[in-house]
């Protein structure tokens, strides 16, 4: 992936946490289920993830304020076999149930080698590498999965069905961040679509169409997106797309992705019922940890020195990102001018203090900046 330049503000994470957290909770929701929220959101947003990021805390406002979400849910955990179980997560957020999954998904895996758990009446729980990455961080592999409402047209259709349903897979790694990939099964996610209707960066080509089909690289105008492999190869990422359905629908009992409303709303009285899947192993368990830790090693080494095209250089997955948070750590956390507007507002609705940012200048205009700052105030 590529991280595009924010224009708008800079925040340091703890205080951008600290204010996400404020607001939802401010909203009604309960101090555990807005602790997972400002969790996964600011750990998206960190790494560069920022289609996933702070950017959705205002449509998670208005899912609370609509009603969609159970804003005390009471997860409950079962243990279905030796190395299965299942989160409820009661209609609430799915960043807590995602993270008790990773949690008794761990538990178990210790004991056993691994651990498949899915979750159901769940509801978008943001970027699922949230989640592996909270189990690869503790020296387990993850896969992890969701499914959503319909917003990518199967190969060779004309009609939205599945949802853009991404995959996450997190590996320990030695001496650094765990490699980490996280994707969509479409051409890219529905949430860069937003984010680029609100920077205004038109986008890329063969990766959205308009109502009637057409293809388009004008946000505004962007319906539906294709597959993972647009409109040639798209049969890839319908294919994937379907078999996270699977594991997310017919494994938790929730429905497919196309059965559920929009999440997009504009009706957000209505849960809607999604489910995840994770796969946790423990890598000790299949080989000597030296030598787990050998072959990861190597194999990263030998694929980030390969031959490079000029200007360039080959990475592995999850390295922009891990540069990307190193970044961000030393100059803070950006948010594009037109969340941060939907967060000062939220703030003066529900009285929460607004932390100390500064513009991501020079792209910002001075007037702007001097505006909005002034708001703030």
């Amino acid at each position: 992936m590529a991280i595009e330049h924010i224009d708008g503000v800079l925040c340091p994470a703890a205080d951008l946490a600290a204010f996400v957290r404020s607001l939802v909770a401010a909203a009604g929701i309960d101090a555990a289920s807005a602790e997972a929220v400002s969790r996964a959101l600011v750990d998206a947003s960190s790494r560069g993830v920022d289609t996933h990021g702070v950017r959705l805390a205002p449509w998670y406002l208005q899912m609370i304020e609509g009603g969609r979400v159970n804003r005390h849910p009471r997860l409950s955990f079962e243990r279905k076999a030796a190395a299965v179980g299942h989160v409820d997560a009661d209609d609430g957020f799915g960043h807590g149930a995602s993270y008790r999954a990773i949690e008794e998904g761990v538990a178990i895996a210790r004991e056993t080698g691994l651990a498949a758990i899915t979750v159901g009446r769940s509801s978008h729980h943001g970027a699922t590498g949230c989640y592996t990455l909270a189990a690869a961080r503790q020296g387990f592999a993850a896969i992890g999965m969701t499914h959503a409402d319909s917003a990518v047209v199967p190969f060779g259709g004309s009609k939205p069905f599945f949802g853009t349903n991404p995959i996450s897979f997190a590996v320990p790694a030695p001496g650094e961040e765990p490699m980490l990939l996280d994707m969509a099964t479409s051409s890219i996610p529905a949430n860069r679509i937003m984010l680029r209707r609100a920077t205004g960066v038109p986008l890329p080509p063969d990766v959205a169409v308009t109502v009637d089909g057409h293809a388009t690289r004008d946000a505004g105008e962007a319906t539906a997106l294709l597959p993972l492999g647009g409109a040639g190869f798209g049969y890839k990422g319908a294919g994937l797309a379907a078999m996270v359905d699977v594991l997310c629908s017919a494994f938790t009992g929730m429905g497919h992705g196309a059965t559920f409303a929009p999440q997009g709303g504009p009706d957000f009285s209505q849960p809607i019922p999604l489910g995840h899947f994770f796969l946790i192993l423990t890598p000790a368990l299949f080989q000597a940890a030296e030598v787990f830790d050998a072959r990861i090693g190597a194999m990263l080494r030998d694929l980030r020195e390969q031959p490079a095209h000029p200007g360039q250089r080959v990475m592995a997955p999850g390295d922009i990102e891990k540069a990307e948070a190193t970044r961000r750590a030393r100059d803070g956390v950006p948010v594009d001018w037109t969340t941060w507007r939907a967060l000062e507002a939220a703030a003066g609705h529900y009285a929460c203090a607004v932390p100390a940012w500064v513009p991501t200048a020079p792209q910002a205009s001075d007037t702007e900046a001097a505006a909005i700052r002034e708001s703030a105030s």
